[in-house]
């Protein structure tokens, strides 16, 4: 009963903080298309800058406080070349017009990205639950504040590969 209990508890955390930071990118939803159309190059900066400044500034300090500078630099170098490959396999090249089919590529990218990182903010959510509650509800607050940028990102990039609102938010 209390194996129940706890991974229950794990659960909940992990739809909280999943659902926390999607309810507030989803607001981006309730503006007319001309202010979203306004806003989609800021936000998407917005999610970009955040994303970068928490693996510049907290996790490659971490890393380094772990590791030997060069597993880490040699690890970060390895990431940005695979990842610059990758895009260049799936996206070819990058535009900034409104008539441009790399766009729709993207959404897709997202959906399966946004999916894999939704498993490991469970996964870690409910390591977390097993090992203490107050942990496990710190950590779900933790990736509720984390997912705000990620998910306002993901709602920008699939509006702008030409999704619905409705048909991003179902699928966000």
């Amino acid at each position: 009963n209390g194996v129940v209990l706890v991974l229950l508890t794990a659960l909940g955390l992990s739809l909280l903080g999943s659902l926390g930071g999607l309810l507030v990118a989803s607001s981006l939803l309730l503006a007319t298309d001309h202010v979203r159309t306004r806003l989609l190059p800021w936000l998407v900066s917005y999610a970009v800058g955040a994303l970068l400044g928490v693996a510049l500034l907290a996790l490659l300090p971490e890393a380094l406080g772990t590791l030997s500078p060069s597993a880490v630099f040699a690890t970060l170098l390895a990431g940005i070349l695979i990842f610059f490959v990758l895009e260049r396999l799936v996206l070819l090249r990058h535009c900034h017009t409104e008539e441009c089919h790399v766009h729709a590529a993207a959404g897709p990218l997202v959906l399966m990205g946004d999916a894999f990182h939704n498993f490991i903010d469970g996964a870690i959510i409910a390591t977390a639950v097993m090992t203490s509650v107050p942990l496990g509800i710190n950590t779900a607050i933790a990736v509720a504040a984390h997912e705000i940028p990620q998910e306002v990102g993901d709602i920008a990039i699939l509006l702008a590969a030409g999704y619905s609102r409705r048909q991003a938010l179902i699928l966000n």
